[in-house]
């Protein structure tokens, strides 16, 4: 028992947030990136001294071979998926190496290099936080006083080159604080950003995924109608995209689509099954389904938007549909592109009161009710979508129309005893 204790709890430490990863190497590849910039400020900044006053060659060198570090780290941030901590050490104690060099090589204290300490205490907040960034500014004050003390002094001594230069040092020790804590305020608000924007997404997929299972509980009730949803998405989405509508936009008539019918789960199953032409009685139960799906759905945070979507997808463009009878550009955009793709998507499946009517037909009506039932802009970027069909929509692999869908194991025909 203790030993299985033991097991899952190292597994439990070995485990690691998607979200927490995804921050970590967006942090590496910024830091990375800050890096490169900061070497060829370096490189410009050494050159540009005609009489430095110190060995160029030698710094040169050390920013050369810096380079090469900067380079290979950088190309295996960006082929690399999880760099690891160890990653992370290492370049920063290479950071800490490069700069206690040039500091020495290029005069001490006074040396214009001397600014590199600060970026190993900026990288090091972003990937270590404010804790880190706090002991890397230690740790760098401590080499700034080193290699200023070994460097080629002028006034022949550590205390008389200290007290000769204590200006310039103390002003770099503040200096190391203040970027210490600017660069942990830096780390925490990247982090949170990318947290933010990660669990967004997380919950996006998660949303899709519930509705999606809520529209195929709903068309669990009629096995001629499995798996529409999911095609209508596919179809008014890469519309909806063709249009031009911008991401959220065509994000919401996907999720439009995928939870049109909803309002179907109050509709009795009687109706829902009827393989005969319906009565007024029943037809006026069926219109009942896009107000009741939009009650349904308006008072879930994060999908109030959607509701008007599902509450207007069976309005016509000149005013003869329901529920609200409206018209035009009074029907809102992302319910005109599900009412295309809908009624498209009908007319290519097989239903319970009549097979497929095959892509040729199903075109023809879609063309037929251009400016009547459908928005002539919506239908015309519709059959150019169908025409191209680039993004692997689901239409019916001959002219006779789509295969019949597989039935429910209950409803296979029993084999003769």
């Amino acid at each position: 028992m203790a030993a299985a204790r033991n097991a899952t709890r190292k597994g439990r430490q070995r485990s690691q947030d998607p979200a927490e990863s995804l921050i970590n190497l967006s942090n590496e590849r910024l830091t990375g990136l800050f890096r490169w910039t900061l070497l060829i400020f370096a490189v410009i900044l050494n050159n540009l001294n005609p009489t430095p006053g110190y060995n160029l060659a030698r710094v040169n060198g050390i920013l050369a071979a810096w380079g090469l570090v900067c380079l290979s780290t950088l190309l295996l941030l960006f082929l690399h998926q999880r760099p690891g901590k160890a990653f992370s050490y290492a370049t920063t104690a290479v950071d800490m190496l490069v700069a206690t060099m040039i500091t020495w090589a290029s005069g001490g204290y006074t040396s214009p290099f001397a600014s590199l300490f600060f970026l190993v205490i900026t990288v090091s907040a972003l990937r270590f936080g404010a804790i880190g960034s706090v002991l890397c500014a230690v740790v760098v004050a401590l080499l700034y006083l080193v290699a200023g003390a070994v460097a080629p002094l002028q006034e022949g001594t550590y205390l008389a080159t200290f007290a000769g230069e204590r200006i310039v040092i103390l002003q770099r020790m503040f200096l190391f604080v203040v970027v210490a804590v600017l660069g942990s305020v830096m780390a925490r608000a990247v982090s949170a950003h990318q947290e933010l924007v990660t669990r967004r997404d997380v919950e996006a997929k998660l949303m899709t995924e519930v509705n999606m299972a809520l529209a195929n509980a709903i068309e669990a009730k009629d096995s001629y109608t499995r798996g529409h949803s999911e095609r209508l998405a596919k179809l008014a989405g890469a519309c909806a995209d063709r249009m031009g509508l911008s991401r959220d936009e065509v994000a919401a008539v996907r999720l439009g689509a995928i939870l049109h019918d909803v309002g179907k789960i109050g509709i009795p199953d009687r109706i829902l099954r009827q393989s005969m032409a319906l009565t007024e009685d029943e037809m006026a139960w069926m219109r009942r389904h896009p107000q009741i799906g939009a009650d349904i759905i308006g008072p879930v945070e994060g999908l109030h938007h959607v509701a008007p979507l599902i509450r207007h997808h069976h309005e016509k463009w000149d005013g003869s549909g329901y529920p609200k009878g409206l018209k035009g550009e009074e029907i809102p955009l992302g319910s005109r592109i599900i009412s295309v793709a809908d009624a498209f998507e009908a007319m290519v499946a097989d239903r319970i009161y009549r097979p497929s009517l095959g892509l040729s037909k199903a075109l023809e009506e879609i063309k037929g009710g251009r400016g009547s039932h459908f928005d002539p802009r919506v239908v015309d970027t519709f059959l150019d979508l169908i025409a191209n069909d680039t993004v692997h929509l689901p239409l019916p692999t001959k002219d006779q129309g789509q295969k019949a869908l597989p039935t429910r194991p209950e409803e296979l025909a029993q084999p003769a005893a």
